[in-house]
C-alpha cells in the first residue's frame, strides 16, 4: 500500500497509511474550508446566476466535498479503533466518498461556464426532485394526516416553491441547450447524468490515479463498482475486497456446500481509500481555482 494507493498490498504498514489518509483529509478540509470567492471570480458569476433559485454552485460543491471528506475521516477513526476492519461496512464509507468528490469534480471540471452551469443545473434539479420525493412521503404519512389543514399550510408552501425551482432550472436548460422539443420536468428529469459517468469522468481528469500505466478513468470506476457492490450487499463484491477463509475442513457431504467467514482486509481498504482521497484533492483545487 503507498499514499497514492497505486502499489501492491503489504509494502508499508497500514498504521503508516491510516496517518497518511488522515494527514491528506485534513489538509484537504483546512484548504476547503478556507476558500475565498474573489470579486472577479469565475464562480461568483455562477453563484449570482443561480440567485432566482437560492442556490450556489460554489456551496454545493463544497457539500459534496464536505461530505466526501467526513466520510474519509470516519474510515480512518473506524480503522485505527478496531484490531480488524469490518467485511463489509468500511466499504461503503469510501464508495460515498467517491460518489460525492467525483461529483464535485464533475461540476467544477466542466470545460466552459455554460457547461458548468448546465452540470450544476443537474445536480440542483435531482437534489430538489429527492427532497421533494421525501416530502410526499411524509405528506403521505397516516398520522401526518390527522394533523388540521392548516398546519400543512408552511410544508405545502414549501413544495410548491421547490416545484417552481425545478421550473426555473428546465427553463434555463431549454435556454442553454435548445432541444427540438423542450424539455419538461419529467423529460429533463431523464437526462440526468448517471453516477458512473460522474465517476469516469472524475477519473479521466485525476491522472495520479493511473500510475503505473493504469488507465486512471477505468481504475476509478472499477474501484467504485466494487464498492457500490459491498453498498447494495452484492456477493459479487465481497471476495474483492475482503479476505476470505475456509473453515470447513471439507465439503458438506450432503449439499457440497463449504462455509467461508468473511474478514476486512485494511491494504485493499486503503487503496482504494487513497483513490478517493486524490478525487477529493483534485476537487478542491478546481474549486480554488474557480474561487480566486
Amino acid at each position: 500500500m503507498t499514499a497514492s494507493g497505486d502499489a501492491g498490498e503489504g509494502s508499508t504498514t497500514v498504521e503508516t497509511g491510516y496517518e497518511w489518509l488522515s494527514e491528506r483529509a485534513a489538509r484537504s478540509i483546512a484548504q476547503l474550508t478556507s476558500i475565498e470567492i474573489a470579486a472577479d471570480a469565475d464562480i461568483l458569476a455562477d453563484d449570482q446566476f443561480f440567485h432566482p433559485i437560492y442556490r450556489t454552485l460554489s456551496q454545493d460543491v463544497a457539500q459534496c466535498l464536505l461530505s466526501a471528506l467526513d466520510h474519509v475521516r470516519f474510515l480512518v477513526w473506524s480503522l485505527k479503533n478496531r484490531d480488524q476492519p469490518y467485511p463489509v461496512a468500511q466499504a461503503t464509507l469510501i464508495r460515498t466518498a467517491i460518489t460525492g468528490a467525483a461529483t464535485a469534480l464533475w461540476m467544477v471540471s466542466a470545460p466552459t461556464p455554460v457547461e458548468r452551469r448546465c452540470r450544476a443545473m443537474e445536480f440542483m434539479f435531482s437534489d430538489i426532485k429527492s427532497q421533494l420525493a421525501w416530502m410526499n412521503t411524509a405528506a403521505a404519512e397516516p398520522m401526518h394526516q390527522q394533523h388540521p389543514a392548516t398546519e400543512w399550510t408552511a410544508f405545502e408552501a414549501q413544495r410548491t416553491e421547490l416545484k417552481g425551482r425545478q421550473d426555473w432550472i428546465v427553463q434555463q436548460a431549454n435556454a442553454f441547450l435548445v432541444p427540438v422539443n423542450l424539455y419538461t420536468c419529467r423529460t429533463y428529469g431523464q437526462r440526468i447524468t448517471c453516477g458512473s459517468d460522474m465517476v469516469r469522468s472524475a477519473g479521466a481528469i485525476t491522472p495520479a490515479l493511473g500510475t503505473g500505466g493504469w488507465n486512471s478513468e477505468l481504475v476509478l470506476l472499477n474501484s467504485w463498482q466494487v464498492l457500490s457492490g459491498y453498498a447494495h450487499a452484492r456477493p459479487w463484491a465481497l471476495p474483492l475486497g475482503s479476505t476470505l477463509t475456509v473453515t470447513d475442513s471439507e465439503p458438506n457431504p450432503t449439499t457440497g456446500a463449504i462455509k467461508v467467514t468473511a474478514e476486512g482486509n485494511a491494504d485493499r481498504l486503503l487503496n482504494k481509500a487513497f483513490r478517493a482521497i486524490l478525487v477529493i484533492e483534485n476537487g478542491v483545487g478546481w474549486l480554488n481555482a474557480l474561487s480566486t
